[in-house]
Formats: C-alpha cells, structure tokens, sequence
C-alpha cells in the first residue's frame, strides 16, 4: 500500500512539474520525455547530473533551433534511488531529430547515461501552459 501511494505522489508530482516548468509560455506547447531510472548501486545523483548534462549539451548544438532542457528529478518521499529525466523539447520534430542522432559521440555518451543508471520505460507528452 505505501509502494503505491509513494509511487502516485511520484507520478502526480512529475506531472506538475512537467507541465508547470517545461512550458515556456501560455501559447507554448511542448514535447516532454519521461524516463523512469534507477541509480546503479556505486553512482550518486552529481554522476546523473555530469552525464545528463554532457547528453544536453550534445543534442542541443545537434538539433537546429536547440531550445532542448533536461531535469532530474529526484525523489523527495519514496525509493531514495529512483530519479526520472524530463527531457523537454520544443517540438515533436525536435524529439525526432535528437532521437535520430546516431554518431560516435552520441553513443558514447548513451554510454556513460547506461553507467549510471538503468532507466526501465519512458513516455513522451505533450505540455501546455495553464
């Protein structure tokens, strides 16, 4: 019973979080990427951060127009080690034009994403401003 309500707050609060912060403005719609992980048992959340942030960095001078953001969103009540990514983009071709990217550097940074966690689903949304 506690696993399914610390897993409701998790959802609920991703949710608010993804739809309050990735909007840029009220006209604004955006395309949110959810990745549920899970720490590997030697990483500490700053290794999600170095890595996630050389990914953004990455796709951002990849994909024309850039505008891509990504947050890690730590748990706060519930499994201290679960963290969900919200990737978020400005645009459906966006997502599809960093999903495409399959060079030698963008491996090796999927690489070391897979060194410091396993992430077991993801869902894509799309955000807009209330």
């Amino acid at each position: 019973m506690k696993k399914a309500v610390m897993k409701v707050l998790m959802l609920l609060t991703t949710l608010v979080f993804a739809t309050s912060v990735m909007a840029a403005g009220a006209d604004e719609t955006r395309v949110v990427n959810l990745w549920q992980c899970k720490l590997k048992e030697d990483k500490t959340i700053d290794n999600v951060h170095a890595a996630n942030g050389k990914w953004v960095k990455y796709v951002n001078a990849q994909v024309a127009g850039g505008d891509i953001h990504s947050y890690v969103l730590q748990t706060v009540v519930g499994e201290a080690r679960s963290f969900l990514y919200a990737d978020s983009y400005p645009s459906l071709a966006a997502w599809e034009a960093a999903s495409a990217i399959e060079t030698d550097e963008m491996k090796a940074i999927d690489k070391g994403l897979g060194e410091v966690a396993d992430c077991a689903s993801n869902t894509l949304h799309r955000s807009k401003e209330s």
